[in-house]
């Protein structure tokens, strides 16, 4: 049997790490993952730097006198939404009302701790499993949320296993993206031409790999992908690409604990990336500028509902047209040749095409094949302007 908390990963914030460490031994023998810090500011830099599925906060800790609602309101300022629940002594009520007025999901009374805590961390930890695909649908980028909303509404063990492998690979090429545009080109290990020119599922997971080991990769490539793949655990995504290898090629059938596994792994991404990633996509659309800093007009495209009108202020002009990673903090960075867009004429709802290689043995002048990358059945990729040049870099 599965421990209740298996492989979740709970920063612990606490002044006191022996006691600590002896409240969560039940949590930890459930399987948790548990990181402890003696600060709010200590947390605080441990949950920006990564994605924890629960925090467990002591309200009464540095810095000042009450520094876990100092923590609590610096997670809510930095937008992060990792679902916490806090700890409280004897005379803190009113602390502990203000902490769930900040987000807090629950809050416990350390003199209950030892009975209470594991049940209560179960609990808040299984709500937000249950509302993830929700969230990734309201909040991710749009290719993204439209294949978890595809997801979310298969209704069969077949149709739930192809859906959401169309899911994972769909991270995994957008992960990719966000990568190759956000870091400097380099040749990727075990990346050869062919493979780019006709990337496979397995193909994506390999370049998304290879590009977190290069000097300078994209700060927010791979804090998305660390919500997929923590550390170097990849062989659960390897073990679903052997999957869809297996099934594609008639050696396998879906079952029911296909699918469990699957909705284990995108429910995890989905919760992780919605409380962690806090980046966007859109699409630059006017620009004006004062005399000294451009004032850029974007459609941004998260969720399913989109667009959304969002303004940044740069130093540089943004190409109009041209889809752009909008991170929570830096400039715009161009998502170009990687991903483009069209909006249609009459629905005004944008359509995202994502690189999917060129001909079969490329040259420098090949165009870019691109795929659409929120529905496969949606409308064609307009005809290519970038070429196979774009590409070279990056591979043996």
């Amino acid at each position: 049997m599965t421990p209740p908390l298996a492989d979740v990963h709970v920063l612990v914030a606490d002044d006191q790490p022996d006691v600590a460490r002896t409240l969560c031994r039940p949590v930890e023998r459930a399987g948790a993952r548990l990181q402890f810090v003696n600060s709010g500011t200590a947390a605080l830099t441990a949950a920006t730097g990564r994605p924890f599925d629960l925090m467990i906060v002591d309200l009464k800790m540095p810095p000042d006198d009450w520094g876990g609602l100092w923590l609590l309101e610096r997670l809510q300022a930095e937008g992060l939404r990792t679902p916490a629940l806090v700890l409280s002594g004897e005379g803190s009520k009113k602390q502990s009302i203000r902490a769930i007025r900040l987000g807090a999901a629950d809050w416990v009374d350390k003199d209950d701790a030892g009975t209470e805590l594991l049940d209560r961390c179960a609990e808040v930890h299984g709500k937000w499993q249950a509302q993830a695909l929700e969230e990734a649908i309201g909040r991710l980028p749009a290719p993204l949320a439209a294949h978890f909303d595809r997801y979310r509404r298969a209704n069969d063990v077949d149709r739930q296993v192809n859906a959401g492998l169309a899911a994972l690979e769909a991270v995994l090429r957008f992960a990719a993206v966000v990568g190759l545009a956000t870091t400097p080109p380099a040749p990727l290990p075990g990346v050869s031409a062919l493979q780019l020119a006709r990337p496979s599922m397995g193909t994506w997971l390999t370049v998304c790999t290879r590009l977190r080991t290069l000097a300078g990769a994209g700060g927010d490539f791979s804090r998305l992908l660390t919500c997929l793949i923590p550390g170097s655990a990849a062989q659960p995504v390897q073990d679903l690409v052997n999957l869809r290898n297996s099934i594609a090629h008639g050696r396998t059938t879906p079952t029911a604990a296909h699918a469990d596994q699957l909705d284990g792994l995108l429910r995890r991404f989905a919760a992780r990336a919605a409380a962690f990633w806090r980046a966007d996509i859109g699409v630059a659309t006017t620009m004006t500028y004062d005399g000294m800093v451009f004032h850029a007009e974007f459609d941004r495209l998260r969720g399913t509902s989109g667009p959304f009108a969002h303004t940044v202020v740069t130093a540089g002009p943004p190409v109009t047209r041209q889809v752009f990673l909008l991170p929570y903090a830096g400039a715009p960075v161009t998502l170009s040749p990687w991903l483009v867009a069209e909006r249609g004429p009459e629905s005004g709802k944008y359509h995202c095409f994502q690189f999917d290689g060129s001909d079969a043995r490329p040259t420098t002048v090949s165009p870019l094949r691109y795929a659409n990358a929120g529905d496969p059945a949606g409308p064609t990729p307009p005809p290519s302007t970038a070429t196979w040049q774009a590409a070279e870099p990056w591979v043996r």
